[in-house]
């Protein structure tokens, strides 16, 4: 018997605008500090928007996990390398088809489990009424050819 064990993960690329964000925030939670030095009376204000900011920061640092074992496919979020979230599982008997690109249908829902950046490889997986965004390694794509799954264009 042939097990097939395949694992990988995709760290997420963080978009311009996310960055630009990410900046600003930093910065007024900066001055909003020496602020706070300055006038005693924005201490609570200030202290429960530095949390928020602080959560808002650590929630945008995850990668995203495939494992695919004999047919059985199941993708993993990992949050700031330390929380596993299980966010979609499917089976090989489930998938239409494979194919090249972000495809867009009507009537179905999208899930997009993709680093972001604008260069990688990605795949679109249709299971019924969902697509699914990813990118495989080479092994996968070798796996969906074998089992007839993978669209050549």
């Amino acid at each position: 018997m042939r097990d097939v064990v395949l694992e990988w993960c995709i760290p997420y690329v963080m978009p311009g605008g996310k960055r630009l964000l990410k900046a600003v925030l930093l910065a007024s939670m900066a001055v909003l500090c020496v602020d706070t030095i300055l006038y005693p009376i924005l201490f609570l204000p200030v202290l429960a928007f530095l949390v928020v900011g602080i959560l808002l920061l650590r929630s945008w640092k995850y990668e995203y996990e495939y494992v695919y074992v004999n047919g059985d496919f199941q993708i993993s979020k990992i949050i700031r390398k330390e929380k596993r979230k299980d966010v979609y599982h499917f089976d090989r008997k489930e998938i239409e088809y494979v194919a090249e690109g972000k495809r867009r249908l009507t009537g179905c829902r999208s899930h997009d489990f993709t680093s972001g950046w604008e260069k990688a490889r990605v795949y679109t997986i249709k299971l019924g009424s969902d697509l699914v965004y990813l990118e495989p390694n080479d092994e996968f794509l070798e796996e969906m050819r074998l089992h007839r799954k993978l669209e050549e264009i």
